[in-house]
């Protein structure tokens, strides 16, 4: 199994070419281990999420196992998202349940290796919060690699461990994000 994370700078200089294939935006289908990091919480994080945000309750911060079917000229995409590092110590893919997305890819018309991805949707947490999220993702396709950058603005509700309501929302956190082809199991390295 691939485990390896590949720098965005790194995928920029691979994909500078496009393949023949290029016209076939499903080249990128397949299932990946992606790796994603929260550098900036955005407008209103601070104040509406715990200060141990970015965690690993949700896909955009850690380990998740992305499903992702796009449609052959672009312009959608399916993506059934496993968030299998949560931070309660949910490290194994049989705690949290597999959910799917509907969302638009579009190629990049100076670079067919480049494309933007964005998901909209409803995300439930094994910790009792509900997310109602837009992704939006600028990524490179280098064969077995994506990589690029992201931001995330979120709405959500739940319950506290105290049993108190919980809500909050926040706009345009940004990080980066790196997913390598999985050709066999997926393993993150986090499973017992």
């Amino acid at each position: 199994m691939l485990r390896t994370i590949v720098p965005v700078s790194l995928i920029a200089l691979l994909s500078s070419g496009c393949d023949s294939d290029c016209a076939d935006a499903a080249r990128v289908n397949g299932t990946y281990a992606m790796w994603h990091t929260v550098q900036n919480v955005g407008e209103g994080g601070a104040a509406t999420v715990s200060e141990d945000y970015p965690s690993y309750q949700m896909f955009i911060n850690g380990w998740s196992k992305w499903k992702i079917k796009a449609s052959t000229t672009g312009g959608s995409l399916n993506a059934d998202i496993t968030d299998v590092a949560e931070y309660q110590g949910n490290y194994n893919e049989a705690s949290p349940t597999t959910q799917a997305f509907s969302g638009a890819l579009t190629l990049t018309e100076t670079n067919c290796n480049a494309f933007n991805m964005r998901i909209e949707g409803e995300f439930g947490t094994t910790v009792d919060t509900s997310h109602t999220f837009v992704y939006d993702a600028d990524l490179v396709f280098a064969g077995d690699h994506v990589a690029g950058t992201f931001s995330y603005s979120d709405t959500f509700a739940g319950t506290a461990d105290d049993g108190s309501a919980l809500s909050g929302a926040f706009e345009n956190a940004k990080g980066e994000v790196s997913g390598t082809l999985q050709l066999d199991d997926f393993d993150t390295g986090f499973a017992d």
